[in-house]
């Protein structure tokens, strides 16, 4: 009877910790994680930011032959990880695949930019330290083409949701967007999104950016995830492409693996385009 009654304890006890450890989590996000692997080009920074109150990690990779003393301008994929992940979780398979295809030559010499958005949906005080602080900080520190043409966004899950409303809610800075996994809503009811009105509202200046946009999905996994965003933005021209991956669920690797080419080459086709 005592035996059983220090296992419950034991049971209480551990489940108590790890509901106050999830907590602590939530309330005490990791806003900087050094990187610590070696792949080339790839350089852990952190940002003093005014939005956050505090210091924000993020990773850049610069391409092979990257000199900042060049007269070669490059332009910019932002990379924004999920929910759980970190500026660095993404940072090496990403740049990795990048790397492939610039030496392919189906891609531009690029640089890449990993942002840490702990599990804000890239709202609020991150939001503002992406737009306002971070992108302004590398077009300021790097040989990049400091517009509109030459800067697209992508990403995964939360962060594939983030690129979405970033580009859609910013038109001025992208010229094109590409989401794995994302949604417009996991809970709600995606036909009542603010991006819908949003996506009206911005439907000239991203015309006149040429942006496009591009979802991937598992077939598993929120396969109409975009699918009303995808109505407003083609009835106002602009284009949305729609990937839908078979036996597909919400795992980075499948998508990596089934779309990564797709990703990329619309990546490249978006910054690779010239502005009218």
């Amino acid at each position: 009877m005592i035996e059983r009654q220090l296992g419950l304890a034991m049971v209480f006890v551990l489940a108590t910790t790890s509901t106050l450890l999830a907590q602590q989590s939530r309330k005490e996000p990791r806003w900087v994680n050094p990187y610590e692997g070696s792949f080339p080009g790839l350089k852990h920074h952190v940002l003093d930011s005014k939005s956050v109150g505090q210091g924000v990690g993020y990773v850049v990779w610069t391409p092979p032959d990257y000199d900042a003393e060049d007269d070669v301008r490059y332009p910019v994929v932002y990379f924004l990880h999920g929910a759980g992940g970190s500026e660095t979780s993404d940072a090496e398979g990403f740049a990795h695949r990048i790397l492939t295809q610039i030496e392919k030559k189906k891609f531009p010499p690029v640089i890449c930019v990993f942002p840490n958005g702990v599990r804000s949906g890239y709202r609020g005080e991150v939001e503002s330290m992406i737009v306002s602080e971070l992108i302004p900080l590398i077009d300021n520190n790097y040989a990049t083409q400091s517009n509109a043409s030459g800067r697209a966004i992508a990403g995964f899950s939360m962060g594939g949701a983030g690129s979405v409303r970033l580009s859609i809610l910013h038109p001025e800075l992208f010229c094109g967007a590409g989401s794995w996994g994302g949604a417009l809503s996991w809970r709600g009811n995606p036909e009542e999104s603010p991006l819908l009105p949003a996506a009206e509202k911005a439907a000239e200046e991203l015309k006149s950016n040429n942006f496009s946009l591009l979802t991937i999905n598992g077939d598993k996994d929120h396969p109409d995830g975009f699918a009303p965003l995808k109505r407003v933005l083609n009835s106002a021209g602009i284009p949305h492409e729609v990937v839908t991956l078979p036996d597909t669920n919400h795992n980075l690797g499948k998508y990596y693996t089934l779309s990564s080419e797709t990703m990329l080459d619309f990546l490249a086709s978006c910054l690779d385009r010239k502005q009218e």
